[in-house]
């Protein structure tokens, strides 16, 4: 039968793909319903191996079938840097979240070869704030950001999301590709960034609230201007022994400041005629101020530290009670929740609106036929006019 045609393949491409992928032996051959030793065994050579269950293979290391005939393993240098706390370990990077980061350098690629194909230059004004002085690095990225979006800059009433896409949006235009990864669990990785002169690439966590979302956008791209793109958790422990605690911490400042210009808010009346004295600072108080900004209350709680306005050991022991959950259900308080969604709005979400509207358009140039847009959209046919009306929406989800 079909089903038992012999695998031909190179079994060290097998071991490869596992290995890419972050699956240990074990869960690999739990998940292709396969005993270790019979998994062992494909990947030294040994027969037993069927096309059917190579798709299967495939499926579960999120590979093409083809790449398991390849004669040797790919060239293929590791781009993005571990910061996070997580031990660097194949448990520590699941197969999720190492799908999700091939998924954005092949998105990455495929921009690079649209923009080939379009005969245009790639945007490269996201780098322009990393020539100016180190006092200005964040004045200069707040001002280019808030200048290029396509979205209207929110008010103090808006909604997350809202202030999620201004700033997205802001980023696509001076040539950053926004991703969003799917089946991430944030404690795993909140984001990560790929700083390549050509097109440099920004990815938040789609199972993160928007506050938060909008934060790691801004760390992000401080990693971008700092050339030490990496995966992120955006912790706040400084360490003497690792330099990577200290580019996060760093991040963490400048996205803060970013968002809320220190200046700007040392004029704010909660500053100004607060009563509250550094340990006391309510919820409710730093979400009123943070919907200003349209920031959640912790990078409030932070620029208050930050002025000498509150303590670390207040502001550690705030973020160890307070979790985001709780800052985006008080936030939201007043505001009657959509509900539900499509499939369609996901889509768009994790591509990038930015993505979205770059290959649709280059279809419509005729530069691209319907089954390679298709393909680069990973939808159907059908669905092509409908992401490009998802992708011009003011709102995604």
């Amino acid at each position: 039968m079909v089903r038992s045609i012999p695998a031909r393949i190179n079994p060290d491409m097998l071991v490869w793909a596992r290995e890419t992928a972050r699956v240990s032996l074990t869960n690999a051959a739990q998940r292709l319903e396969v005993t270790e030793s019979q998994l062992y065994g494909w990947e030294n050579g040994e027969p037993g191996l069927t096309i059917a269950k190579l798709q299967k293979v495939a499926e579960v290391y999120r590979r093409p079938l083809a790449a398991f005939f390849l004669s040797a393993r790919p060239d293929v240098p590791e781009r993005v840097r571990d910061f996070r706390r997580l031990p660097d370990t194949p448990e520590s990077w699941g197969p999720n979240l190492a799908s999700e980061l091939r998924r954005a350098e092949q998105q990455r690629d495929a921009v690079v070869e649209l923009l080939d194909l379009r005969n245009e230059p790639a945007r490269s004004l996201w780098k322009s704030p990393s020539t100016a002085p180190a006092e200005d690095l964040t004045e200069e990225a707040r001002l280019l950001l808030t200048r290029n979006s396509l979205a209207p800059r929110p008010t103090a009433s808006s909604k997350p999301t809202d202030w999620f896409f201004f700033w997205s949006s802001a980023l696509e235009e001076v040539g950053v590709l926004v991703v969003t990864m799917n089946r991430v669990n944030p404690s795993e990785a909140r984001g990560f960034s790929i700083a390549d002169d050509e097109v440099p690439v920004i990815a938040v966590n789609g199972s993160e609230h928007f506050n938060g979302r909008i934060f790691t956008l801004l760390h992000e791209y401080a990693h971008l201007l700092l050339n030490t793109s990496g995966l992120c958790d955006l912790h706040e422990t400084r360490s003497g022994t690792r330099d990577q605690d200290s580019i996060e911490v760093e991040c963490n400042r400048l996205a803060a400041e970013m968002l809320v210009p220190s200046k700007a808010f040392s004029k704010r009346s909660l500053l100004v005629h607060s009563d509250a004295v550094e340990n006391d600072w309510p919820l409710g108080l730093l979400i009123d101020e943070g919907r200003f900004w349209g920031v959640s209350p912790e990078v409030i709680l932070r620029k208050l530290v930050d002025t000498g306005r509150a303590s670390r050991h207040f502001y550690q022991q705030w973020r160890d009670d307070t979790t985001p959950r709780d800052q985006e259900e008080t936030w939201h308080a007043k505001t009657a929740r959509k509900s539900g969604g499509d499939g369609l709005r996901t889509k768009v979400r994790n591509l990038g609106k930015g993505y979205v509207r770059l290959v649709v358009g280059t279809y419509n140039e005729g530069l691209l036929s319907t089954y390679e847009t298709a393909n680069l959209l990973s939808s159907k046919t059908n669905a092509i006019p409908k992401l490009l009306a998802r992708a011009g929406a003011v709102e995604s989800d």
